[in-house]
């Protein structure tokens, strides 16, 4: 029987007397069994500081100092027989350890955690138990006051604690430890609440409150709390889950539930976490079983419902489904770049790439340029009534005789300067227009509900041509109110006049009243002056026609240019019926 044998049954103190004079036998021989434990690391932090410095770069597992000796160990630069006499004596402890646990052991939660606790020392587990794996660690501070020491002891010997517990974990014996922590990763996944893992442990026999369960909860993750979760820290859990809402949504819009969970599966965050995670979220709504970006702007409400909807909508249905107002809903599809007009009264995404419907009269000339510079009628109907369902045949056929276009032969075109202006009525058959001397035209404008509320006011061709105005052109004129008048090539029906809101408040123009414009085209200034509802016919002719009233018939036919006879016929056919009882 070999020296090596007999001595096993010794203590350290003793083993180590039998042996130290055996300073040119490998070590092999001096340690019986250390082949049984050749690729476990040399555990190098529950040695003196020396035996990593000095033997740790050349000797990481027991199988490196096989066939060294004594004698080789203690002859390297700085080595010691201090240091080698705790080295072999480590040796020979693994091996016993080793041999002293049956590695098939099928052994449980709390029963492998306690064993791996038993091997710390009584200062590493309540500093690690303070400070390492608490769910709720301790200030250095606290920490300090509990194990007697001054608080930079804590501060020094924490990590070397650490790398002692880790050389302990990274033992074959304790590989049950890493099993359990492993199995309740899978289980909770990098995100979880923490009543799952009170649960999850339980299941395990451990108690979350426990130093055990949390332990084996550190080793798991490490998990700590984010706001009312309990994250991965490692994986970043709630980030990482964040984020792959956030790619979801953008790559979708209105995603499904399933499809949520089925994304955040792919982290390895278990369904009904999943499910509970989406439903936390902070600015989601749900709608059915799709969700949505619910943010506190209209025009963010707006965005979702046309996700929902997934094709262009029209502000109804978007009002409608946001639970808003349509005008609301109108002014920020008009100015919000998310937004683009698909149809005359749908609206989709920008984002989705439909092409932008760019209103019936430029619809009309992009067809034209595309065609070479003329196009049949007939086609552009077809075509635009196809393409945009919600435009009338004769909407597209009124934008086809506005002033921009020249009909030829059932063949459209744009008009070009060479083409002149198409011929209007005169300035008399302009139903509240007349003529006071050669500069000034006067203009009678009904109060209405659509001028209180701000909507502009449109002007005849013939008035506004008796302006000075003509089509693609702009004309302002100034005064108490400046006004300013604009004839697009696109109009249907003369030239536009902004809101006259602000100057039917000056005057105190009430509903029914009506506003009398006299332009100076010399000078281009204006002057307003209101008519009361029910103010009698001279008093209405006077104002009308911008001076005293004598002899009404006379009156008006000079305001109108025509002769006397001729009055009651233009009054009728303009519209002015009203004022026939003054030639009476």
């Amino acid at each position: 029987m070999t020296q090596a044998v007999v001595s096993e049954h010794l203590d350290s103190a003793a083993w180590w007397q039998t042996i130290h004079d055996l300073t040119e036998t490998p070590i092999r021989d001096l340690v019986a069994g250390l082949d049984e434990i050749a690729e476990q690391a040399i555990p190098y932090g529950w040695l003196p500081g020396r035996a990593r410095t000095f033997y740790g770069t050349d000797f990481a597992t027991w199988s490196d100092l096989a066939g060294e000796t004594i004698s080789s160990l203690v002859n390297r630069p700085k080595g010691g027989i201090g240091t080698v006499r705790a080295i072999m004596i480590a040796a020979r402890d693994a091996v016993a350890l080793a041999r002293s646990t049956r590695l098939d052991e099928d052994l449980d939660a709390a029963t492998a955690i306690h064993r791996l606790l038993d091997r710390l020392t009584d200062y590493d587990h309540k500093l690690l138990s303070a400070r390492g794996w608490a769910l709720n660690p301790q200030t250095i501070p606290v920490t300090a006051r509990q194990l007697g020491v001054a608080p930079v002891n804590v501060q020094r010997n924490q990590p070397r604690a650490d790398r002692r517990f880790r050389e302990l974990l990274a033992d074959p014996t304790h590989a049950a430890v890493v099993d359990h922590a492993e199995d309740l990763r899978h289980r909770l996944g990098p995100l979880t609440h923490q009543h799952t893992a009170e649960r999850a442990l339980n299941d395990l026999g451990l108690d979350l409150t426990t130093d055990a369960g949390q332990l084996l909860l550190h080793l798991a993750g490490p998990y700590s709390r984010r706001d009312t979760w309990l994250e991965d820290t490692a994986a970043q859990g709630l980030r990482a889950a964040s984020d792959t809402l956030d790619a979801a949504f953008a790559k979708t819009g209105a995603p499904t539930t399933a499809a949520l969970i089925l994304e955040l599966e792919a982290l390895d965050i278990p369904p009904q976490t999943a499910s509970e995670f989406i439903h936390s979220r902070p600015g989601l709504r749900r709608f059915g079983d799709r969700w949505v970006r619910w943010g506190p702007t209209t025009a963010d409400k707006t965005e979702a419902a046309l996700h929902l909807s997934g094709v262009p909508a029209s502000a109804a249905l978007i009002a409608a489904t946001i639970g808003g107002h349509e005008r609301s809903v109108r002014d920020v599809l008009y100015s919000d770049p998310r937004f683009t007009r698909a149809t005359k009264q749908t609206w989709a995404l920008r984002q989705w790439g439909i092409s932008e419907y760019i209103g019936v009269f430029a619809e009309i000339a992009a067809r034209i340029d595309t065609a070479g510079g003329a196009i049949s009628i007939k086609a552009i109907v077809d075509d635009m009534t196809a393409t945009f369902p919600d435009v009338a045949e004769s909407s597209i056929r009124s934008y086809l005789s506005t002033p921009g276009f020249v009909i030829d032969n059932a063949m459209v075109r744009r008009r070009t300067e060479s083409d002149g202006w198409p011929t209007v009525a005169p300035l008399y058959a302009a139903r509240g227009a007349f003529h006071n001397g050669r500069n000034e035209i006067r203009i009678a404008i009904a109060v209405d509900y659509d001028l209180l509320r701000g909507s502009g006011q449109t002007l005849s061709p013939a008035t506004a041509t008796a302006l000075g105005i003509h089509p693609g052109q702009r004309r302002s004129f100034s005064g108490t109110h400046d006004i300013d008048l604009f004839w697009r090539l696109s109009a249907t029906n003369g030239a536009s006049v902004g809101s006259l809101r602000g100057l039917a408040t000056a005057l105190g123009a009430d509903m029914d009243d009506t506003i009398v414009l006299a332009f100076n085209v010399r000078d281009s200034t204006v002057k307003a002056t209101r008519i009361r509802a029910g103010e009698n016919v001279r008093q209405r002719l006077r104002v009308l026609l911008g001076k005293p009233v004598r002899n009404p018939v006379a009156d008006l036919a000079r305001g109108l240019r025509c002769q006397p006879e001729e009055v009651a016929a233009l009054l009728g056919r303009r519209g002015d019926a009203e004022l026939l009882e003054a030639t009476l």
